[in-house]
């Protein structure tokens, strides 16, 4: 009931921060002098999508008490809807002003004959148009995640700021001391955003390194990184949690990738957290492998809130594809380090047998816990004696139990597992709220 009175609330003050230009405008803006309503909806409608795009930082700034509602993976989604709704809206804006006769087609040009303000209201909507068209088209494109993630940062801010131009300097709403007041604030708040994201943040954790304890090769062409706290009693965490690892210099550096835990959260003062990550090219690829004991780490963390410490049950049912299982890990460990009696089944997918991540590490915890292992090959090799192709509907009844109803379920994994998870489950007769699914999708 906390978590979700803390998620009405936050998107309460989300809704509220974007209508709140829109308020102030028509309550301290005469209307003398006014267009048409036609511009009138115009305006409105660019107010909302600059407010929306300055909103868009807040929304991954790693906020505690927001991701701590919602969970990172959720923000991260919201955030892309959000940033096609606003380029909807900044669309809509620049066609309702088109369909009036005093806005003419070509003043959607950069030539020296367009004002300078529409000038740059013409480079934030193309700007837009581009961070939206990379981040959708990034895997066509070709394009490493660290090239993105840069790009998208710089674009974010650059929109942002000629936004900002163009509405300052453009009709009777800027002439207002309310909306200007407003937008001051607006302002403010988007660049204090910037500043804890990008200055505070990595200054608290240079204070907090973390070193390579060991680098252990898994199955799946995945490595397992144990890392240590440098000075500091490192943290505690729920399992089924993750954090956002950066293996640059200083925690400064601009690759940050989020990772699951997947060792016990049963962490002593000072004692060690693991991480287990697949080659999927760029950074795990060609970073991770390379790790060395000694190598310093940055972490930041612990998020989310795909963890079984706050879905109490008489038991659970985890379903984990490929490297998707090292959450699920985390949670075993723990119930077994907890001497946690309740069931648990695990089903355990992948493409061929020497993909199951993990697996040795599951079969050892079997004896400290009452834990059931089903595991499925898409291409099974010849004698296997676990189930064969996906994890479906056929495979989930034969192996649930029969009070598993009352299960929490957690489901981590490649996307069509998770859409599939999402649309089984409910038709097995498990409420949506038992139901709990971690996506790292960033677009």
């Amino acid at each position: 009931m906390q978590l979700i009175v803390r998620g009405i609330f936050w998107f309460g003050l989300y809704a509220f921060l974007v209508t709140f230009p829109l308020l102030v405008g028509a309550l301290s803006v005469p209307r003398s002098g006014s267009g048409t309503p036609v511009v009138d909806l115009a305006d409105g409608l660019g107010y909302l999508a600059l407010t929306m795009l300055a909103l868009e930082m807040a929304l991954v700034s790693r906020t505690d008490e927001a991701t701590g509602a919602f969970g990172l993976d959720a923000l991260l989604q919201f955030h892309r809807e959000a940033g096609l709704a606003a380029l909807v809206l900044a669309l809509a804006h620049v066609v309702l002003l088109l369909s009036t006769r005093g806005y003419p087609l070509a003043i959607l040009g950069l030539g020296p004959g367009v004002p300078w303000p529409i000038r740059v209201g013409t480079l934030a909507a193309g700007s837009t148009l581009l961070l939206v068209g990379i981040s959708i088209g990034r895997r066509r494109l070709h394009l490493r995640f660290e090239t993105w993630q840069l790009l998208h940062g710089i674009l974010a801010v650059v929109i942002v700021g000629l936004g900002v131009l163009h509405v300052a300097s453009l009709g009777r709403f800027a002439a207002s001391m309310p909306m200007r007041v407003v937008g001051l604030v607006y302002l403010a708040l988007f660049l204090g955003v910037i500043l804890r994201f990008r200055v505070l943040r990595p200054l608290a954790m240079l204070r907090r390194p973390w070193t390579v304890l060991s680098n252990d090769g898994e199955r799946g062409a995945a490595f397992t990184v144990r890392l240590g706290p440098v000075g500091h009693p490192g943290f505690s965490f729920q399992p089924g949690q993750f954090c956002w690892l950066n293996t640059g210099r200083t925690p400064f550096h601009r690759e940050q990738h989020p990772i699951s835990m997947s060792s016990s959260g049963e962490v002593a003062p000072g004692g060690s957290i693991a991480f287990t990550i697949r080659n999927l090219g760029d950074w795990s690829g060609r970073v991770v492998p390379g790790l060395r004991p000694g190598d310093r780490v940055w972490v930041d963390g612990p998020y989310g809130v795909f963890t079984p410490d706050r879905e109490e049950g008489p038991g659970y049912v985890l379903v984990g594809g490929g490297v998707g299982v090292t959450p699920l890990v985390s949670m075993v460990e723990t119930l077994a380090d907890r001497e946690d009696r309740r069931p648990v089944v695990l089903f355990h997918g992948a493409h061929v047998e020497s993909d199951l991540t993990l697996c040795e590490r599951i079969d050892a915890l079997r004896a400290r816990l009452d834990l059931t292992v089903v595991r499925v090959l898409e291409h099974p090799p010849e004698g296997w004696a676990g189930e064969a192709g996906l994890i479906d509907e056929g495979v989930l009844r034969r192996h649930l139990p029969h009070e598993h109803r009352r299960f929490q379920y957690f489901v981590c994994g490649p996307a069509p597992l998770m859409d599939a998870m999402e649309r089984i489950l409910p038709s097995l007769g498990i409420p949506a709220g038992r139901i709990h699914t971690e996506r790292f999708d960033m677009v």
